[in-house]
């Protein structure tokens, strides 16, 4: 413990020293305004470039806010991280800190594990933080009880996000090269994204979580239904740490 303790403080002091939880901080709370205040401005907007469309415009609602952070926060958010985090493991092999680790007895187990826990808290705790931020302006705006279950909605969001991460993990330890995360993550996104055509595979298909955001949001899809894919992302996701784990005890360096 003391091994895996001291690696993890290793860890949160280069993340500070290398910006990252400044940069992931600035990003998700830019997120988090930027939410509300693009359903605030659209009609405000169309109203003056394009008036003639303002008249099938509804008014804007707490509803427009949510639909914003469940297409910001997967769009710019989700992939900003992936590319952030996406050298982990191979950027310190190629200076050779790791390595230099490694031989005084570092575990590998811990190394990956530790990684993986570090980014994890920083997903959580950048979903946390844009949630709450949108959730500040939306109550202070407008009315938020038209609008239905957006904390499990930004759940199933975070469970997306940790899958993505842990494959981008797994590929950035295997190829060992700076692309190799990005490229598995958007494979395995891809592939996912393509399964989800099969109506059969929308029973336990991660995916789902995130395309059924707009339908939790508006109580059309109850929570109950997405357990399954639920199940199969933290199931997944675990699944990836291991093998991660695994190769990364088997790999030369």
């Amino acid at each position: 413990m003391n091994q895996w303790s001291g690696f993890l403080k290793k860890e949160w002091i280069e993340s500070i020293k290398s910006y990252k939880l400044l940069l992931i901080v600035t990003c998700f709370s830019f997120l988090g305004i930027l939410n509300p205040f693009t359903a605030k401005i659209t009609p405000v907007l169309f109203e003056k470039f394009l008036p003639e469309i303002m008249v099938s415009l509804p008014e804007p609602s707490a509803l427009d806010s949510w639909m914003q952070f469940h297409k910001n926060v997967p769009q710019t958010g989700m992939i900003f991280f992936i590319l952030l985090f996406s050298t982990i493991v191979s950027k310190e092999l190629e200076k050779g800190t790791l390595t230099m680790l490694l031989t005084k007895g570092l575990s590998r187990t811990t190394v990956i594990t530790t990684k993986f826990f570090i980014i994890s808290g920083y997903w959580i705790g950048a979903i946390s933080l844009s949630f709450l931020i949108t959730y500040s302006y939306t109550a202070y705006y407008w009315d938020q009880g038209t609008v239905y279950h957006t904390v499990f909605a930004a759940f199933g969001l975070l469970l997306v996000g940790l899958l993505l991460l842990s494959i981008t993990l797994w590929g950035n330890t295997f190829f060992a090269n700076s692309s190799g995360g990005v490229i598995a993550t958007l494979l395995a996104f891809g592939a996912l994204s393509l399964a989800a055509i099969i109506p059969t595979t929308i029973k336990w298909n991660p995916i789902v979580l995130l395309t059924e955001a707009s339908n939790l949001l508006t109580n059309m899809t109850e929570p109950n239904e997405l357990w399954l894919p639920c199940l199969v992302a933290i199931g997944s996701t675990v699944s990836f740490v291991c093998w991660t784990v695994l190769h990364f005890k088997k790999k030369q360096i």
